[in-house]
């Protein structure tokens, strides 16, 4: 079972991002936090988590920034960046903070379980229709 703490600040999406990854034997949301500053407090509270999934968009705390302090912190979690941008720029920022994964929001969920499996095994994984 892979434990996962979902940061992303769109209550909907978050929710049910949440409820999908959920459905699926392999993988527990342990934590939903609504930004980088919010998931460092569960962290920070003695969540137990595997893998991270984090917006890169977000208010008080973004995903590379929230990478950034988690790979200082907390070096055996390891990262996805959930996003809509997929430009260049954007992946090799999240890359260079530590992040293990980047896809897109709009890819297939089957894409997402999938790098969520091999990020944990010490992958790194970037999105199908990620401009590489």
């Amino acid at each position: 079972m892979i434990n996962l703490l979902l940061v992303e600040d769109n209550h909907r999406v978050r929710e049910l991002l949440a409820g999908l990854l959920q459905a699926q034997k392999s993988f527990n949301v342990v934590g939903k936090a609504e930004n980088g500053l919010a998931a460092l407090s569960l962290l920070q509270n003695g969540l137990q988590a595997d893998v991270v999934l984090a917006d890169l968009n977000m208010h008080d705390m973004d995903g590379i920034e929230l990478t950034e302090k988690v790979m200082v912190g907390y070096p055996e979690l390891q990262v996805i960046i959930l996003t809509m941008h997929a430009k260049t720029a954007f992946l090799k920022r999240a890359l260079a903070a530590g992040a293990r994964g980047y896809l897109l929001k709009n890819g297939d969920m089957n894409e997402l379980y999938q790098a969520i499996a091999q990020v944990h095994a010490g992958q790194t994984v970037i999105g199908a229709s990620v401009n590489q």
